[in-house]
């Protein structure tokens, strides 16, 4: 898996584009939605804002999250019910979808 972060699209709720920074290993898990790198002058995800995440159980009882990049993603919509994490040994780790959060959002500034 390559190492480092990628700028990728990342699409709120109301269909407005934005960069967002994510792990590169991640970013090749197609069912996060994270398919388009973001092209250079995208605006990044606003600062406050919190990206819409799942919730998921590793096989050793810890919850990790995973950043969703839209509401179409395989994550999001159930059709995928599962995603993999790096654990701290380097270790692939599949985590299984407990929860759902939308994003937080505040208003855009004028």
């Amino acid at each position: 898996m390559p190492r480092g972060y990628d700028w990728k699209l990342y699409e709120d709720d109301d269909a407005f584009l934005y960069a967002l920074q994510v792990d590169a290993d991640y970013a090749l898990q197609p069912q996060r939605g994270f398919l388009t790198d973001a092209p250079v002058g995208t605006p990044p995800l606003p600062r406050g804002w919190r990206a819409r995440y799942v919730v998921g159980l590793e096989p050793l009882g810890r919850t990790h999250r995973a950043i969703v990049a839209s509401v179409a993603a395989d994550l999001w919509t159930g059709v995928r019910a599962d995603f993999d994490i790096v654990d701290s040994n380097g270790e692939l780790q599949t985590c299984v979808v407990i929860g759902r959060r939308q994003e937080r959002r505040r208003p855009r500034p004028a």
